[in-house]
C-alpha cells in the first residue's frame, strides 16, 4: 500500500492536527452541514493522530512536534537575515571591486545558491549556509571585515548556521522513522489524511465567500507553512484544495 500524499509524514500530521483544531472552533458551522460529525468525532480524530505521533515518532503532544519546526523555522529567519545583509555589504564594500566582489560571493555559495532560492528551500538554505561557513577562512574574514562587512553577523552565521544544521538533521531523523514503512503504518496515515481531506472540501466549501475562514481549510497550505514541499516538483496541493478553486 502507497501513501495518499506526497508530503513527508510529520508535516502532515502537524496539518491534521491544526485542522482539527479549525474544526472546533467552527464545530457549530460544520455540524449544521454534516450531523454525522457529532462529538465525540473530532475529539477521536485527533486521539487518532496522537497515537500514530506517539507510537512511530515517541512524540505524544503537539508541543513538542510544534517546538522543534518552530526552532528550524526561527533560525532559518535569522540565519537568512544575516545571509542578506552580510551579501549588500560586501556588495557595497567592494563597489570599486565589481571582479572581487563576484569571486568573494561565489565562494561563499551566493551563486551557487543564491538568496531567492534559500528562502523557498530549506535544503538550498543549508547549501549555502555550509558552503559560507567552510569557505569564510580567517583571511577572507578579515578583508570582508576590512571593507566594512559586520562582525557579528559573520559570528552569527557560524554559530547559528550550526544550530540550523542539527535541528534540521533531528527534524528529518523524526520524519525518516522506519517504523513509518509497515502497512498498518501508512493505513493509519492514509485514514488520517482521508479525513483531515474530508474536512478540508467541507470547510472550503462552507466558507467559499470568507477568505480568512477558508484558509483555514486549505490543506496544502497548511503544510507549506511549514517550509515544507511535495516529494514531487514542491507540489503541496490536494484534491480538495483544487476542487475549491473557481472553474
Amino acid at each position: 500500500m502507497k501513501q495518499k500524499f506526497n508530503f513527508p509524514s510529520l508535516p502532515m500530521l502537524l496539518a491534521a492536527l491544526t485542522v482539527a483544531d479549525n474544526f472546533s472552533s467552527e464545530k457549530a458551522t460544520f455540524l449544521a452541514e454534516k450531523p454525522l460529525w457529532v462529538d465525540p468525532f473530532i475529539d477521536n480524530y485527533k486521539q487518532e493522530i496522537r497515537q500514530v505521533l506517539t507510537e512511530y515518532y515517541g512524540i505524544n503532544t503537539r508541543e513538542e512536534l510544534l517546538k522543534q519546526t518552530a526552532l528550524v523555522q526561527n533560525l532559518s529567519k535569522q540565519v537568512l537575515d544575516d545571509l542578506q545583509m552580510i551579501k549588500v555589504q560586501i556588495e557595497r564594500g567592494f563597489r570599486s571591486s565589481p571582479l572581487m566582489c563576484d569571486e568573494i560571493l561565489a565562494k561563499l555559495g551566493y551563486s551557487t545558491y543564491g538568496l531567492k532560492s534559500a528562502h523557498n528551500s530549506h535544503t538550498s538554505l543549508l547549501g549555502l549556509e555550509v558552503a559560507f561557513s567552510n569557505n569564510l577562512t580567517s583571511e577572507l574574514r578579515a578583508l570582508l571585515e576590512q571593507n566594512g562587512v559586520n562582525s557579528n553577523r559573520l559570528s552569527n552565521i557560524m554559530i547559528l548556521g550550526r544550530q540550523l544544521i542539527d535541528a534540521g538533521i533531528i527534524r528529518e531523523s523524526l520524519k525518516s522513522s522506519s517504523k513509518l514503512d509497515t502497512g498498518a503504518a501508512v493505513t493509519a496515515l492514509n485514514d488520517i489524511y482521508d479525513k483531515a481531506i474530508d474536512i478540508c472540501a467541507i470547510g472550503q466549501q462552507l466558507f467559499k465567500r470568507d477568505t480568512l475562514r477558508k484558509e483555514m481549510f486549505v490543506f496544502g497550505k497548511l503544510v507549506k507553512r511549514q517550509g515544507v514541499a511535495g516529494k514531487r516538483s514542491g507540489e503541496t496541493t490536494t484534491e480538495a484544495d483544487k476542487s475549491a478553486l473557481p472553474t
